[in-house]
């Protein structure tokens, strides 16, 4: 199922940047646009990528469904990068500040009364 939808990513953003804009993406993209979304995390580029698709399937004309589905591509992609970093471990280490000798109360301070910590030293 996740090749499928990177396949489909993959195809509406190598048409969206091989040809110019309006005639790379075109309202017959609504349903694979649609199935690209359905496969991302939830998030704020996610919510934004699927508020513009339903504004492309609501739209008067080509040019507007066009445009629509040109943000659509914009958030998605956010939208994926995000989920691919998450993916990939993505997530910073945290940085622990050590005790120094006003604030005896964190790691390797006197009046720490934690779980040891890696990279601070033991009193």
């Amino acid at each position: 199922m996740m090749r499928v939808l990177v396949a489909v990513a993959a195809t509406l953003l190598g048409l969206a940047s091989a040809l110019p804009a309006a005639a790379a993406i075109t309202c017959a993209d609504i349903p694979a646009a649609q199935t690209f979304v359905d496969g991302l995390k939830p998030g704020p580029n996610t919510k934004a990528a699927q508020a513009h698709l339903d504004k492309a399937k609501r739209a008067g004309s080509d040019g507007q469904c066009v445009a629509e589905l040109t943000q659509v591509n914009k958030y998605a992609a956010r939208s994926a990068a995000a989920d691919k970093r998450a993916a990939a471990g993505g997530a910073r280490p945290r940085r622990v500040l050590c005790a120094d000798a006003l604030h005896q109360n964190r790691p390797g301070g006197t009046d720490y009364r934690g779980p040891p910590v890696a990279g601070c030293p033991r009193r």
